[in-house]
This record gives structure tokens, sequence and C-alpha cells, in this order.
């Protein structure tokens, strides 16, 4: 699509909106509708609240694929998977509650200790978590499984997190928190697995400092989406990460293919990373001991990806859970669950999450700055006033003309790369035009060809950068954006006629 702007346009009204949700949230039992209802986006800072008449509106985020939570005290909660634009009718059921008889030996751990160790699984222990604090502890609900050694928690109410190192106070909706321990204890050194899940809404802490915004920075930079952003970009010979199976560097693509679309790629094993490990038999035993250089057999076993950060020396590892998954355009994983992390990836917890809609815009601007860089293209707000100058020029604005009256009266197909010079096209065909002679159709072509010769370079340079900025936004972000910029900086140069 070329933005083959007119003069005429100004008068043209053009929808650029942003796309949105709108909703009225009613009791499942009355029908009367719920005030105050919280809506909101997964893992963002988009929210709102319902009004008096249980009616709401909302953003949705660019390039989202995040859930649509709704939920209100008292009531189940209703969940919007790929929300687009539309107009919901939501009806929320009130919460059952179920009591199950629990046997809890209130001398197995001091509240302290739950606390604490609740900290160390679902806050985390880096920088960022020392910084962070749960404002309703006394929310939380703890519960110790002698008989399992499984240590749970839940709370009615969201968990508000303060972290001051990111600036960012977080309502985390928790659905499930439990950590697996080989026997009674709460010592995090002993533990077998953990997790935890649940639904998180980012509001920021007063104006973010540039000290915070740096601190958010140089978290995502360390985080699991930058790896696979870089990873679906092919970009990690350029990054700090390092790819490695077995302790030596591999090629992504031996490993993975990875199919990429405007908002989402989809990442796909082609093989598993495995070792060659001997099997055991008598053969292999020498002396009562087992020798591998005796090893006749051998099997391959699984093994874990390994991701070396080289600027900071983090290691972490990694498994597929499942053989595809997929990546949101900041790189999140969609389905958390479908890859399996360890060592430093494995430790991040609550304190060093991001919203979805600051790493994406972080991505973006880093692309923007990058790219432009290397193309010599100009940042993009140089780029609006270029466009708005070229098409309100003279030299455009007789170009449309020309082109305008030429065509206007050709009204059938006529092509320079398959047919003849227009001078000998036009004897044969005159007859089927508007034109009122030859000589008025040679002279309005030579208007139109004469004048766009003294733009094509333009035309070819801001087609080019046009084209530029639509696969780095995204083809109907770009349209939207671009067009409504244009129209408005026509209409200000324009000279309208005033009314009488």
């Amino acid at each position: 699509m070329r933005f083959f702007i007119t003069i005429l346009f100004v008068l043209i009204f053009v929808k650029t909106s942003a796309q949105k949700i709108t909703g009225t949230v009613v009791a499942q039992d009355t029908g009367k509708p719920i005030k105050g209802v919280s809506v909101f986006f997964d893992n963002t800072t988009v929210a709102t609240e319902t009004d008096d008449n249980g009616v709401f509106t909302i953003n949705i985020p660019f390039n989202n694929k995040n859930q649509l939570i709704v939920v209100a005290e008292g009531y189940d909660y209703f969940l919007v998977a790929n929300p687009v634009e539309t107009s919901l009718k939501i009806q929320l059921k009130k919460e059952e509650h179920f009591m199950e008889e629990l046997v809890i030996d209130k001398n197995v751990f001091s509240r302290k200790e739950y606390v604490k160790a609740f900290y160390h699984f679902f806050i985390g222990t880096t920088d960022n978590a020392k910084k962070s604090k749960i404002v309703n502890e006394n929310d939380l609900v703890f519960h110790y499984d002698t008989k399992s050694n499984l240590f749970t928690a839940y709370s009615e109410k969201p968990i508000e997190i303060d972290n001051k190192s990111l600036g960012y106070r977080i309502k985390f909706h928790m659905q499930l928190f439990e950590v697996q321990f080989n026997y009674k204890t709460l010592n995090p050194g002993n533990y077998v697995s953990s997790n935890y899940f649940g639904y998180s809404l980012f509001n920021e802490i007063g104006k973010p400092t540039s000290r915070t915004m740096a601190k958010r920075e140089s978290t995502f930079k360390r985080s699991t989406p930058a790896f696979f952003a870089d990873l679906v970009d092919s970009n990690l010979d350029q990054s700090d990460y390092i790819l490695a199976v077995n302790g030596l560097k591999v090629n992504p693509q031996d490993y993975f293919t990875i199919n990429k679309e405007t908002t989402v790629a989809t990442i796909c094993l082609k093989q598993k990373p495995t070792r060659k490990t001997p099997v055991v038999s008598k053969k292999s035993f020498s002396n009562g001991s087992f020798n591998p250089n005796l090893a006749t057999e051998y099997k391959e076993v699984e093994v874990p990806f390994t991701i070396l950060n080289m600027k900071t020396q983090e290691q972490s590892i990694f498994y597929f859970q499942q053989n595809c998954t997929q990546i949101s355009a900041n790189g999140q994983l969609l389905k958390p669950n479908d890859v399996l992390f360890g060592g430093f990836f494995g430790d991040l917890k609550t304190a060093d999450m991001l919203p979805f809609d600051f790493s994406n815009e972080k991505i973006k601007m880093d692309r923007v700055q990058e790219l432009e860089k290397a193309n010599k293209i100009p940042a993009y707000e140089e780029f609006e006033q270029n466009a708005v100058d070229f098409y309100t020029s003279k030299d455009y604005v007789a170009h449309i003309k020309a082109r305008k009256l030429f065509f206007d009266k050709l009204k059938v197909t006529y092509n320079d790369k398959t047919h003849e010079p227009f001078a000998k096209w036009i004897d044969k065909n005159v007859q089927y035009t508007l034109f009122s002679s030859k000589e008025e159709a040679v002279a309005l072509h030579g208007d139109f060809v004469s004048s766009y010769k003294l733009i094509k370079e333009q035309i070819i340079r801001i087609e080019k950068i046009e084209d530029y900025y639509r696969e780095l936004y995204g083809e109907k972000e770009f349209d939207e954006m671009y067009s409504k910029a244009l129209l408005g900086g026509i209409m200000s140069k324009a000279e309208l006629p005033k009314p009488e």
C-alpha cells in the first residue's frame, strides 16, 4: 500500500482510534450490574473498572496475546482468551467456598518461617527481590502437609507487592502456589520443585526516574523474554547470550525451526539435545568397578540446553516440555509451562517480572535505533515531518493534478511496460477515451510524465522508508499511525477556504 495522498484527502475523515473492548458486567444470579469490577490485561499496566452501570471500556495493548481478566470480590474469575475488538456481556458467577477438613500441626513451622520461605520461592532472591515487599502479608494463608512435605499458600485477596527497584506495585491474583520438599523442611536447599501461577496487574509507583528506567532495562536484558526475542530474530550472535549443548556452542538452526508472524512466533524442536552415555553391563566392570572405557554400547540421553550470558556470566538451563511453543512479539512465552528453566532463569521470580507493555515498547525502540543507525534511516518523527513536507510540496501537488487530469480522461488501461509508446497507442485507441483529440491526450500524458520525473527519486526514497517502518511496527499499526500523522500535518499546512 503506497501513500499517494492528495490535498483532496484532507477533507476525508479517517478513523485511527486504538482497538477497544467495551462491555457490561452483571451478576449471573440477579442480572444486576456490578460496580467497581477490575478489568485488566494479564501481565500489563492496562486496566480499568466498571462504572455504576457495570459498563467498561479498555484499550487493547499493541501486539496483545494476553488474556483479559475480569474479577470482583466474591465472584469467580472471568477470562477472555485472545481478546479482540468487540462488545461483551459478562455474567459473573458467585464464588463457591468448599470447606476442606485440614489437619494442621501448628507446631510444624512458625509463621515467620512460612513467610521467609514464601518470599524465597515467590518474590525471589535477586537485588530486585531485596527491594520488594508484600504489602498485605496478613492476607496470606499457609499450609504444610507433613505426609507429602508439600508447602502451599493462598490468598483470597490479590497479593500486593511494592517493587521499589523497578518502580511498580503489582497486584498478583494467585491461583496456585506449591513447593515440594524432600522431607519435612522449609530449607530452599532441599526442595524438589516449586510452582506458582496467577494473573498480574502492574501500576507505576509515581513517575519513573532515569535510574528506575535503567534498572528496568537491565532487568529485561537478563530475562527469558530478551533471550527468546533474540532467538526468534536470529540475533543471538549480536546479543550477550550463547546457546550451548554439552558445554559447546551450537547453532540454534540445528535444533529449532522458527515460524515468525506479525504478533507471535512458533518455535519447534528439530531435535532434542542429547549426550551419549555408556550402557552398564558386566563387560564394563573391571575389578568390581565400572570402567567406561570397557563399554561397548551407548545410548542417547536427553540433556538441557544451556544459556550463558557472556556479559554477566549468569548461566541458565532449559528443557522443552512440549515439541512446540509460542512466543509473543516481545519474547514472552504464551504458555510458560511449555519450557522448564533452571539456573539463573529458574531463580527469577515475581520481583524480576516486567509488564508485557514495557518490554514490548523497549524492544521496539531498541530495534528502531539499531536499524536506523545501520540503514541511515531518519528517526520516525523526522520522517513523518519529511513526508508531510513532500506530500504538500508544489511539485507533488502538480503531479497529482496532472495525474488526475490524464487518468480521468484515459478511462481505459494503458501500461507503458506492455503497450507501445503512448503517442502510437493513442492513435489506435483515442476513440475509447474521453480525450477531445490525440493532441490533447499527448499533451496531458506529457504533463503527467514530466511532473513524475521531478519527484521520482523522492517517491522511491519515501516508499522505501514507509516499507521499512511498516515492517518494523506491523502493517496495521503503522498505516493507522502514519495516515493520522499525514492527515494532521496536511490539514495544518493546507489553505482551506474560510466560511463566508
